[in-house]
């Protein structure tokens, strides 16, 4: 008896939890504010979350989503990063958990694969060839060991020429190589081909799928997105 009577308090808890989700979701949709910034931002509202003081919403923009604040009067929304008493950036933790990549999924054996040590690290990489930022992170990922690097091109409009040298990239017989050369703004000995443009269309395909608007961009073997150069959050990463 004392089992049904759990079973029982805990379904109970959960239609609470539910019904209670529902009516703050009612809440969020009804506000002036939120119905305002999706429309002016052309974004969508994902989820909805009470959080005790203010609510939680998950927004998607394109391909990627992200996290604002509702005040509980439904007046005013929040923008930025939320800290809690031990001075952790919830917010951060929450993009990360929304926005995770399935690693598993990722066709690795379409990248230029780099291997240092034992390459026991797993490491995605979308580059531009030209991108300074790109190039920097690359030279700086020479100097380290014990990973796989695996190199998706993805050339910008920026960058005009970045996009004739992935193909030649892509069409060498040793891509790492031509990568390097790439890298360091030499001439590339290869010429162009139909299997380097169709791969590529795969790599650029791949980077707009996941969202990517600018380089470099970095997902690690545990699905965290990593924006821009962040050289201590790969440092960590490779010392793990």
């Amino acid at each position: 008896m004392k089992k049904i009577a759990v079973s029982i308090l805990l379904i109970l808890l959960a239609i609470t939890q539910a019904c209670a989700q529902q009516e703050s979701t009612a809440k969020v949709k009804d506000s002036e504010a939120v119905k305002n910034f999706l429309a002016n931002t052309q974004s969508t509202l994902k989820e909805t979350r009470d959080i005790g003081s203010l609510y939680e919403l998950t927004i998607e923009q394109g391909k990627r989503k992200g996290v604002i604040y509702l005040t509980k009067d439904g007046k005013y929304l929040i923008f930025g990063n939320l800290f809690d008493k031990d001075n952790k950036n919830i917010t951060q933790e929450r993009n990360e958990e929304i926005n995770k990549i399935d690693f598993s999924q990722l066709p690795l054996n379409d990248a230029v694969t780099i291997k240092k040590g034992d390459g026991s690290k797993k490491l995605v990489m979308i580059t531009d060839v030209d991108c300074p930022f790109c190039i920097k992170s690359y030279q700086w990922l020479k100097e380290k060991t014990d990973y796989t690097l695996y190199v998706f091109l993805y050339p910008l409009p920026m960058h005009p020429n970045a996009y004739e040298k992935s193909i030649k990239i892509l069409c060498s017989e040793n891509q790492e190589t031509a990568l390097g050369i790439a890298k360091e703004d030499k001439e590339i000995p290869a010429k162009k081909c139909g299997d380097g443009e169709n791969k590529l269309k795969r790599h650029m395909s791949l980077a707009q799928e996941l969202g990517v608007t600018g380089t470099p961009f970095f997902i690690i073997d545990t699905g965290r997105g990593i924006s821009g150069f962040n050289q201590p959050m790969i440092e960590e990463y490779l010392k793990k």
